[in-house]
């Protein structure tokens, strides 16, 4: 790696994104190690805080914007970011920094939340800058709108945040709705921002190498159109829903369902016509791992349509947690991960293959254990051994992160390569 890193390029920003992501590695080690040492010194739902919030925006948010600023900018990876934007970026790492180290050491108070006041504000200059470059961008139509209701989305969740903090600030304890508020969030965030985020990246990558949109326009808003009736899927269990409502959410999961196959359908297509389209082996594994975890989660979601089991998957922890890694850690990192990959923000050298499938082992060995843990609780036993194997999974992800960082800063630029037997 060049000793004159100056965080200017989309290269540099992006290595500085896969530190975030090393950080939000080790904090669930932290957690996992509380569970079997005492670690006085920390306190776990202070860690479960800064964890989750930096994962949020240091990690998934900052790498999301990286790559929609290069699509809007038309930059290559190497080329020095527009000024606004890196001025953008280095707020929401700073902000993203402090709410960590804030979180981490006071948990839910001043500093704390002034931090995650400073996040959402960035997000909102993030949106007005990118939109109005979105406005004057090439980019295809069909695309166009699923970034748009990304970054919609984005500012949208923020309601959620701000209902929160109004509820603790009036000292209004009901949890249904303080929990009704963080599915807000998470929701816009997960099934939103990330989601279609991360959807506009594809079908932009797709456009660019297959040479036209595999999506129409009237498939986008179709697909933006289920985000908002899909909310109600994770507060099902609030009373007094009308019968009409279900009719709507098992039109949404159906619909949702459709379109994701057709997307599909429309890719394997297209990847038969033009070899523009193949993916190195670590790639291809990494988002066929993605495009699994995509249909799980629309069988997940297609089962919590049943009141009785929403209320009770949504009202149990272990399986809530489950849930937001399988979308957050195998559907939008993997798929970050491999993005970077495809696009050179990351380098694709010999021997990445180690970091990348010791990743996916510790990852998968995390999703089981917290799966056995669900079914577990649901069946009233307790399986053994479960915290010391997630303990082994954070300490695969984390050193398997550590690898391909390494790989990025020591290769050599003579051993690049983008081979399929890689």
């Amino acid at each position: 790696m060049s000793a004159t890193l100056k965080f200017n390029s989309a290269k540099d920003w992006t290595l500085l994104t896969m530190f975030s992501f090393l950080i939000v590695g080790i904090y669930g080690l932290l957690m996992r190690l509380k569970f079997l040492f005492p670690l006085p010194f920390l306190d776990q739902k202070n860690l479960m805080h800064a964890h989750s919030h930096f994962a949020f925006s240091g990690w998934v948010s900052q790498a999301i914007m990286i790559f929609l600023i290069l699509i809007v900018t038309g930059n290559n990876m190497e080329k020095s970011l527009p000024k606004a934007y890196r001025n953008i970026l280095l707020a929401n790492f700073l902000a993203s920094l402090g709410m960590l180290i804030s979180f981490t050491i006071t948990g839910y108070a001043f500093l704390s939340i002034t931090f995650s006041s400073l996040v959402v504000l960035v997000s909102y200059w993030f949106a007005i800058v990118l939109w109005q470059d979105l406005n004057r961008s090439s980019v295809p139509n069909a695309i166009l709108i699923l970034i748009k209701a990304a970054v919609i989305y984005n500012v949208l969740s923020s309601i959620g945040t701000f209902a929160l903090v109004y509820l603790k600030v009036t000292h209004q304890l009901d949890p249904l709705k303080q929990l009704a508020s963080v599915y807000f969030y998470l929701h816009f965030q997960y099934n939103g921002w990330f989601f279609f985020g991360c959807f506009g990246l594809l079908n932009h990558w797709i456009f660019k190498k297959f040479g036209q949109s595999i999506i129409s326009p009237r498939f986008s808003w179709l697909y933006i159109s289920t985000v908002v009736p899909a909310y109600f899927l994770s507060v099902l269990w609030w009373k007094g829903f009308p019968n009409w409502l279900y009719g709507l959410l098992l039109l949404t999961v159906l619909v949702q369902i459709f379109l994701w196959a057709k997307f599909l359908i429309k890719f394997f297509a297209a990847k038969k016509k033009t070899d523009a389209l193949q993916l190195s082996k670590v790639v291809f594994i990494l988002w066929s791992c993605v495009a699994f975890a995509v249909c799980i989660k629309l069988i997940l979601q297609a089962i919590s349509i049943i009141p009785a089991l929403s209320q009770l998957v949504y009202g149990f922890r272990p399986i809530v947690i489950a849930y937001l890694h399988l979308v957050l850690l195998v559907i939008i990192s993997l798929f970050l991960l491999g993005y970077a990959f495809n696009s050179q923000a990351l380098k694709m050298n010999k021997g990445i293959g180690v970091g990348v499938y010791g990743l996916l082992l510790g990852i998968f060995l995390n999703e089981f254990v917290l799966m056995i843990q669900g079914i577990g609780g649901l069946m009233r036993h307790s399986f053994q051994r479960t915290h010391e194997t997630l303990g082994i999974a954070a300490i695969i992800i984390v050193i398997s992160i550590c690898l391909i960082i390494h790989k990025q800063i020591f290769c050599s630029p003579k051993t690049e390569s983008v081979e399929k037997s890689e």
